[in-house]
């Protein structure tokens, strides 16, 4: 109240202090805090009614509760008993319930890309018929149609929202204004989360002005006129490129970015082919291409890039002043013998069903594109599966938040997974490994390679054609989204 505040919730969900007390998964207390539900909640109602006594009965205090724990396999409340919770707090009088389903101990995904948008309202109309205070809900409800609907049905009292408003805050307002596709869409990537758990300033893969709303250069109110307008050449429309060609084009540069392909995205577009929820990543893909079109962004698709189209310097013919190589990376094995065999394709190639596969199938890589492949793979069926990496550990590029996802994924597809393991050849047959146990062959019919370089050959073709020259993205080196946007949008701004 003295900071200005409107309203209060009180966090009681997935594990934290008061989720302790009211969980038998964890209070195994025998005094007054323990017991059945309501001693379990005592905690709870002993902070409601200490709130409410210096706050007031006009200050809105609600709580958020799990409706469902989702460990009750193992321990934990059930529906019933968390519904029970949840009555008790509407019995104390508060103004709003805000519920939510899972623990961090759940053992199935809770608000992660493969659990589908609206999927949790349920739990909201079931609370709803048992309590008289408003009921909101946040879980995996990061378009406005979901909630509308359940608010018309009257399933659903308010819309809450948490990550979609980190990745923008004027959500509410662009709703109202009609402008949803200035939205910068949420894609459940969880970044934030992973860094808030590492007590790490929190970072947003499709908002790299997070934690900069207040310096004007970062453009988060829109940005100053570019103190000189310049022709900008963008080779390659993944994300980093289009972010940098939004940017640049709102500051008042001359943009035209190539692209080779007949679509923009890159390797969010392949990702997106993906199950289980991937088909959001290209979410933020159209934001981007609806601010370039606003800005006056122009596209040569079907365009590859080379020397050829850009006039030669010191001919008198404009040559571009800034170039951009967002030409990201592609999974390359040349230094592997074998990897020029006709059994050999790449993981791309394979997400996006541009080849015929066999039934045995070893991915070499054990980072996130190996593992995204061998998901894929797994969730396609009908194929024998193995995964060679030289890591300790597969997937550990992948967050956290999914990287247990996918892993379960892959002891449930009965992938087989060799770690701190070197392949030293590629036969038709299959490939020959060697690691700590020894050499040994792994059959195959089609080996998928996912050992991504860096596509930067044209940085040096092109070094001579204009004023400068800049790399962004995996063109620099192999990474993920969330570098390539930071990138493309800092080198926007700064052109």
């Amino acid at each position: 109240m003295e900071a200005g505040y409107d309203m209060m919730e009180i966090s009681g969900i997935v594990g934290y202090l008061i989720a302790n007390f009211v969980s038998k998964f964890t209070n195994k207390r025998t005094d007054e805090y323990g017991g059945d539900v309501r001693g379990r909640s005592k905690i709870m109602i002993d902070i409601l009614k200490g709130v409410r006594k210096e706050v007031g009965n006009d200050f809105p205090v609600g709580i958020r509760l799990c409706a469902e724990e989702l460990i009750d396999d193992r321990g934990g409340n059930t529906p019933e008993e968390s519904l029970e919770t949840i009555k008790i707090a509407d019995e104390l009088g508060v103004d709003f319930h805000s519920v939510t389903a899972g623990w961090q101990e759940s053992p199935v995904s809770v608000i992660t890309r493969d659990c589908e948008m609206g999927s949790w309202l349920y739990i909201a109309e079931r609370v709803k018929k048992h309590v008289k205070a408003p009921v909101v809900m946040a879980y995996r409800l990061f378009v406005p149609e979901h909630p509308e609907e359940a608010i018309a049905a009257g399933n659903l009292d308010f819309w809450e929202a948490c990550r979609p408003m980190i990745a923008d805050p004027a959500l509410p307002n662009k709703i109202a204004e009609d402008r949803q596709q200035d939205i910068i869409p949420c894609t459940a990537c969880n970044l934030c989360l992973t860094r808030l758990f590492r007590d790490q300033p929190i970072l947003c893969m499709v908002r790299p002005n997070l934690g900069h709303e207040r310096d004007p250069e970062w453009g988060y109110y829109g940005f100053e006129p570019a103190p000189e307008k310049r022709t900008v050449t963008i080779i390659g429309a993944g994300p980093g490129g289009l972010q940098c060609a939004a940017v640049a084009a709102e500051r008042g540069h001359d943009v035209t970015v190539y692209e080779k392909e007949d679509h923009i995205g890159g390797q969010a577009y392949t990702a997106s082919m993906g199950p289980y929820g991937d088909d959001e990543l290209m979410r933020p893909i159209r934001y981007l291409e609806a601010q370039c079109k606003k800005h006056g962004v122009k596209f040569e698709l079907n365009t590859v890039a080379s020397p050829k189209i850009f006039p030669r310097p010191h001919t008198g013919l404009p040559t571009p002043g800034v170039i951009v190589l967002a030409t990201g990376a592609t999974p390359r094995a040349e230094h592997l013998p074998g990897s020029d065999k006709p059994n050999v394709v790449n993981c791309l190639d394979v997400v996006e069903s541009k080849v015929e596969l066999g039934e045995k199938i070893v991915i070499i890589g054990g980072t996130a594109m190996g593992v995204s492949t061998a998901q894929f793979l797994a969730h396609k069926g009908g194929h024998d599966i193995s995964i060679i990496g030289e890591q300790k550990k597969l997937g550990m590029d992948i967050d956290a938040s999914y990287r247990w996802r996918y892993m379960k994924k892959l002891r449930e597809g009965n992938v087989k997974q060799y770690t701190s393991t070197k392949v030293k050849k590629i036969r038709d047959d299959g490939v020959k490994i060697i690691n700590a146990e020894g050499k040994e062959k792994i059959p195959a019919d089609t080996v998928v390679i996912s050992t991504m370089f860096s596509n930067d050959d044209l940085f040096f073709q092109l070094y001579d054609f204009c004023e400068e020259i800049y790399m962004i993205g995996d063109s620099v080196a192999p990474r993920n989204i969330t570098q390539a946007m930071r990138e493309g949008y800092l080198l926007g701004m700064r052109i």
